[in-house]
């Protein structure tokens, strides 16, 4: 990995945890995991514990890092975290 690639590996797991507070103050419990140098974010509804997701950071084709769901459909780019969590909690929110 050149040092470029570290350090945008680097602000992406920034990023996640950004979005993991973010998603906390929506009442959403979210923790980081970074192993086997894959960067996500867990996601679960506090209120109906079925009702969650894994969502992960990668770089795009393009080489633009973005956040991705499990299905690996884009979520949104990996610098709007605000956009990112208001999606995850319409999804993993009952109608």
């Amino acid at each position: 990995m050149t040092g470029a690639e570290r350090a945008e590996a680097t602000a992406a797991a920034k990023r996640l945890d950004d979005l993991a507070a973010e998603l906390d103050v929506r009442g959403f419990a979210a923790h980081v995991i970074a192993d086997g140098g894959k960067l996500r974010v867990r996601v679960q509804n506090r209120s109906i514990s079925q009702l969650s997701d894994t969502v992960y950071a990668a770089p795009a084709a393009d080489g633009s890092w973005w956040l991705w769901w499990s299905w690996a459909d884009q979520l949104a780019p990996i610098d709007d975290v605000d956009a990112a969590a208001f999606k995850i909690a319409y999804v993993l929110t009952p109608a």
